[in-house]
């Protein structure tokens, strides 16, 4: 390890806890993105990285349950790296206690249950109709494809957003969350900052029913949103919509293609698919959450500095052998217990539930169309690590009857 690297760090934290590596850029993470966060891993339990501000890294899962169920002790107010990333603050994630609690509650009667269910209509028939577009081509790049046209589709729908803008939103939410450099990240940042500006201009003056009409018009104790409140509301729900559930279903499509019997079981046990979501996202998680320690914290025999921030991989958790045996092999028949997925405690993902809808949906209309697929071996597969792990491309291929 270079000598540089070793004097930036705390004189009390041992050298084996210390890893020259950017969570951006682990090696081989575009190969593969969990085998990229478990050798990590191998490291240790909880390490220190000088890259993007320095920051500790936490790999076991034990670990990760207890900073999550320690809302106290390691705040939310850190959603990215380096330290102030954002320029205005994400609302309510960036907010805790009753703060995040009185703007939570502008956005959760969108993914409550009924509302889900209605969603599911149109996410539904826009799935049945890309599977039988794709069918009879033999082929697809599923990223292109499907995973960026489904679940985003219905999130624009939510907020009332142009349909066409979800290709070039999407690649700005994957620049601004997985680009290497600050600069590059700041770059597309602002950008979504530009076009959302626009949209709550329009419905500021001609609101609709949508989600984002009613924050923009919304109240919380009394009193309406300023503007950044609303603009920092809208840049969660846009990153939130747009990046990890298209990755999420990639992640686990690569893993059909590879695994046939596991296609087989979905398609012959059609009762038990949300089973198998869950064991899936379970074995795939895509957020690598951020936690920012209120006061000196003892964790793993070292102490956390008071503002110090813990980067808190969820896959980790789901690959865990403490946790899950055999936490790398799905397991259908799995007694399954509480995972990381969508992380515990106040801030747990608010569109948890229609993540679980959207990737149901997936694995009923595809396998019902196209049971039999695999990767092409002469297309490259690209993934990346990063605050979201990502599937950036995905070729498949099956056989046209």
């Amino acid at each position: 390890m270079a000598s540089n690297i070793r004097e930036i760090a705390r004189a009390d934290v041992a050298e084996e806890r210390i890893v020259d590596v950017n969570i951006f850029e682990l090696p081989q993470g575009e190969v593969d993105a969990h085998v990229a966060w478990t050798e990590l891993r191998k490291r240790g339990s909880l390490l220190w990285t000088p890259h993007n501000g320095g920051h500790w890294i936490a790999t076991k899962g034990e670990l990760i349950e207890s900073i999550y169920r320690s809302p106290d002790i390691f705040s939310n107010r850190e959603v990215g790296i380096p330290a102030k990333k954002f320029p205005l603050q994400l609302l309510p994630i960036q907010l805790d206690g009753v703060d995040h609690k009185a703007f939570r509650a502008l956005i959760d009667p969108a993914f409550r249950p009924a509302a889900v269910q209605r969603y599911g209509v149109s996410a539904r028939a826009l799935a049945r109709d890309l599977v039988q577009t794709l069918r009879p081509q033999g082929h697809c790049e599923f990223v292109a494809d499907f995973s960026l046209v489904m679940p985003l589709a219905i999130f624009l729908s939510i907020v009332d957003l142009p349909v066409e803008d979800r290709v070039a939103l999407h690649t700005l939410a994957r620049r601004s969350s997985r680009s290497p450099t600050q600069e590059q990240r700041g770059a597309a940042f602002q950008e979504i900052i530009d076009y959302l500006n626009l949209w709550i201009d329009k419905r500021r003056a001609q609101p609709g029913t949508d989600l984002l009409s009613r924050i923009i018009h919304a109240e919380v104790d009394g009193q309406p949103l300023t503007h950044d409140q609303v603009l920092g509301t809208a840049i969660l729900l846009l990153f939130a919509g747009l990046d990890t559930v298209a990755s999420m279903m990639a992640f686990v499509m690569r893993y059909l293609a590879e695994h046939p019997q596991h296609r087989r079981w979905v398609r012959d046990n059609p009762t038990k698919v949300s089973f198998a979501v869950e064991e899936l996202m379970r074995r795939h998680g895509v957020a690598n959450n951020v936690r920012t320690a209120t006061r000196d914290v003892e964790l793993d025999g070292i102490t956390i500095r008071q503002d110090e921030i813990v980067v808190i991989p969820n896959c980790l958790h789901g690959l865990d052998e403490q946790q899950f045996d055999h936490a790398a092999d799905v397991d259908f028949d799995r007694a399954m217990g509480q995972t990381a997925t969508f992380g515990w405690g106040p801030h747990r993902c608010a569109g948890a539930n229609l993540a679980r809808m959207e990737m149901r949906i997936l694995l009923e209309e595809w396998l019902a169309a196209i049971p039999d697929f695999e990767i092409d071996p002469d297309q490259p597969m690209v993934q990346q690590t990063g605050t979201v792990n990502g599937m950036l491309q995905l070729p498949l291929r099956w056989t046209v009857d």
